[in-house]
């Protein structure tokens, strides 16, 4: 088997295909040798559309991937949705004033500052 094919996935692909001028011109005699000089052009016109329809619907494929993808930074992204979990936990506490704000700021510094206690 040549080099340039590989076994990936159990799928023969093309892996690097460079080609000489020995091997164009050998590909060149084979294809007017099995359909002629006649049906040539129009096989290669053939081709030629398929290739460019194969590219455009290719390059589709990336721009939706690629959309998909910004699509999903944005949401993750985006700030409410880390703020509305802590906005919903701040509004069920009962007491929204100044006051209960420094109370419960107060409390939390009860409870990491160490106390000094006499014994």
């Amino acid at each position: 088997m040549p080099h340039f094919f590989k076994k990936s996935c159990g799928i023969m692909a093309l892996e690097d295909m460079n080609l000489g001028f020995a091997e164009m011109f050998f590909l060149v005699i084979l294809a007017l040798l099995l359909f002629g000089p006649r049906r040539l052009p129009e096989i290669a016109r053939q081709m030629g559309k398929f290739m460019a329809e194969f590219k455009k619907a290719s390059n589709e494929f990336q721009g939706q991937i690629h959309d998909e993808i910004r699509k999903l930074e944005l949401e993750e992204a985006d700030p409410r949705k880390h703020l509305e979990p802590e906005i919903a936990k701040i509004s069920s506490d009962e007491d929204l004033s100044i006051q209960g704000a420094l109370n419960r700021l107060t409390e939390r510094m009860k409870n990491t500052v160490p106390q000094d206690h006499d014994v």
